[in-house]
This record gives structure tokens, sequence and C-alpha cells, in this order.
């Protein structure tokens, strides 16, 4: 829903259908594979240890209206979110990461492809406010979500590479703890990863070309 680092967008279309009504993201990021046209209508639950993901979705599912998402500030290079006082804590998290796109973190103050990218952002959310607001997000660890039979979408931070960028509360993770969690899901299971991970027998789905290189993201699906 929101520019953040890692998101789905690109290769949403590439996992497989959710057999079930109710979809979890226990990884919730941006949610982008529950943001599908034929995903969002569903029982949709997100959670996500880290508290700037949380805030923004708490604001985008229970606060904002799309008037609200009107009157956000333009984004031009150089201003700093912290000299705008009238903005809650909720709103700096979201435009901290139009600040600078595509980063783990909000940032403070608007790069020149944050401000390029703005206006697109900006119309995106008034015209897809109305998908989520029927979900559910929780602060919390995928060990606090309870075993019910979903879609589970499982994203983590990837064990090599761009899981380094995130913060510390989202990257510190067990993976032979997170392989079994995942194993002892009810429903539909599906784990995202790059072909390096050895942690579940992922298997290659799509070569995808980033800011870092051409890389392999894999799948484990427990069909």
């Amino acid at each position: 829903m929101f520019s953040y680092y890692g998101t789905k967008k690109k290769l949403s279309k590439y996992y497989p259908i959710s057999n079930f009504d109710t979809i979890i993201e226990p990884f919730a990021g941006a949610a982008m594979y529950s943001l599908r046209d034929d995903n969002w209508k569903k029982n949709v639950i997100l959670y996500d240890s880290y508290d700037k993901v949380y805030l923004v979705w708490d604001y985008l599912i229970n606060q904002a209206s799309k008037d609200d998402i009107k009157n956000l500030p333009d984004l031009k290079k150089g201003l700093n979110l912290d000299t705008l006082e009238y903005l809650s804590e909720s709103e700096k998290a979201l435009l901290g990461f139009y600040c600078n796109t595509a980063s783990a973190a909000p940032k403070k103050t608007v790069t020149e492809r944050g401000e390029r990218s703005w206006n697109r952002h900006k119309n995106y959310l008034i015209n897809n406010l109305y998908k989520v607001k029927h979900w559910k997000i929780f602060k919390g660890s995928y060990k606090d979500v309870e075993n019910i039979e979903a879609t589970w979408f499982i994203d983590p931070p990837y064990k090599f590479g761009g899981g380094i960028y995130y913060v510390e509360g989202n990257k510190n993770i067990d993976y032979s703890d997170l392989a079994n969690w995942c194993l002892s899901r009810r429903g539909q299971v599906i784990v995202c990863e790059n072909d390096k991970a050895d942690w579940l027998d992922f298997v290659p789905l799509k070569y995808i070309k980033g800011s870092r290189g051409k890389t392999m993201e894999a799948i484990w699906i427990n069909s």
C-alpha cells in the first residue's frame, strides 16, 4: 500500500491464488499480496513487529479518510518532516516512507526521488484507500498470530542479502524456529525468500532486477 523496502508490488501477481476467505500476513510490510485484485476484499489480517509499519497501517485502516490523504503536504526536496509540527506521528511515519522511496525505515528529509514520485504515490493512496478499511492490523511478532485456517503469506526479512537493511527488531530471526512455525500453519502457506535460503525447501520463482543487481526470488508452498 505504501513505499517500503522489499515490497512485492511487482511480484505479487506471480504468487498462488488464495484458496481461503482469510489472508494472514505475519510480516505485513506494504502487504502487496493482500492488495491484489483477487485478494483485497477478503478478511485480511496483518501483523508487524516494527512500530512504524504498525503506525502507518493503523492510520490507513482506522483513521485516514480520502480528504486526509489529499490534505497531506507536498513533498519537496529538502523538506524536513520535523518542521511540520501539525502532523501526527502516524502521518510522519507514512510520509517518511515516501521521503526516499523503497526504504526500510521512514526518513525525515525528502530526497529528489521522493519529490519526483510523491504525486503518483499520493494518487494511489487516495484511489485505493477504500480497499483496506475492513482489514485488521496488530503490532506483534509472527509468534503472536493465532494458528487458524487461512492463506498465510509469509514474507520475512530474507536470511541472505536484503534482510540486513531492516530495523533491528525485524531482522534478528531464528530461521530454524521460523521454519517450524511455517510448517505448523493450518491452511495454505506461501513463504517468500531468495534462492540462497535453505531453511525451507525453496524453489525458484522469478528473476528480479533491483538497485543491487539481479536476484532470483524463491518460494515454498505447502501444497
